[in-house]
């Protein structure tokens, strides 16, 4: 047993990134195999300093805060986000929210929202990759003053349609940050009339388009 444990800690690990896979092999990238190359050589060693950034990854390893890698723009939105002037670092609480993420902190959806945004107008292989990483892989959480919400549609296991309660005041609330790509739900639904009128079971085919 004792020679196992060091392989039962692996598990985990393993899990988190097949999942990552299964979430990233969704998409129609025009550069997706060569970008899928890179994750599956990478995403196990996720995070770490992106190569050519000082801000692209856990922390930053800049001398000093206007200091960006060869990647200048890229980088920025990197900063840019690790600057979020309002954030909730692991195990601490505020605005009545407690983020209970392991090393993960966790920023305002204004701030996750407007690095997904400056990612996609750099519009390079690495931003993309970046920007998979964070919005897809890592699945962390971002905060926000709304009105109470109820989740109305969910996707592997992430809320991305919401209803808001109106009548009652807004509150600090977690929110999944969104995905890379838009999720689109186009939806056909056909139901079989014969066989619910000879069957008490109901038969109902899906199909997607």
């Amino acid at each position: 047993m004792a020679k196992l444990f060091p392989l039962l800690l692996l598990v985990p690990c393993m899990l988190s990134i097949s999942h990552a896979y299964q979430i990233l092999s969704v998409y129609d990238d025009d550069d997706a195999n060569l970008d899928d190359d890179s994750l599956k050589s990478t995403i196990g060693k996720f995070p770490i300093i992106y190569p050519g950034t000082f801000w692209c990854g856990k922390g930053n390893i800049s001398e000093n805060n206007d200091e960006l890698g060869v990647l200048k723009e890229l980088d920025s939105c990197c900063r840019t986000h690790d600057r979020c002037p309002d954030v909730i670092h692991a195990g601490d609480t505020k605005h009545g929210l407690r983020n209970s993420a392991i090393l993960k902190t966790r920023l305002t959806c204004d701030c996750d929202h407007a690095l997904h945004e400056c990612l996609k107008n750099v519009d390079t292989k690495e931003s993309r990759f970046v920007g998979r990483i964070y919005f897809d892989f890592l699945r962390t959480k971002c905060f926000k003053e709304d009105y109470p919400y109820t989740c109305k549609r969910s996707w592997l296991g992430r809320c991305i349609e919401f209803e808001f309660d109106t009548t009652k005041p807004k509150k600090y609330q977690w929110f999944d940050v969104e995905f890379w790509k838009p999720i689109k739900f186009n939806r056909k639904l056909k139901i079989n009339i014969n066989s619910l009128e000879q069957s008490p079971k109901t038969n109902i085919n899906i199909t997607y388009s």
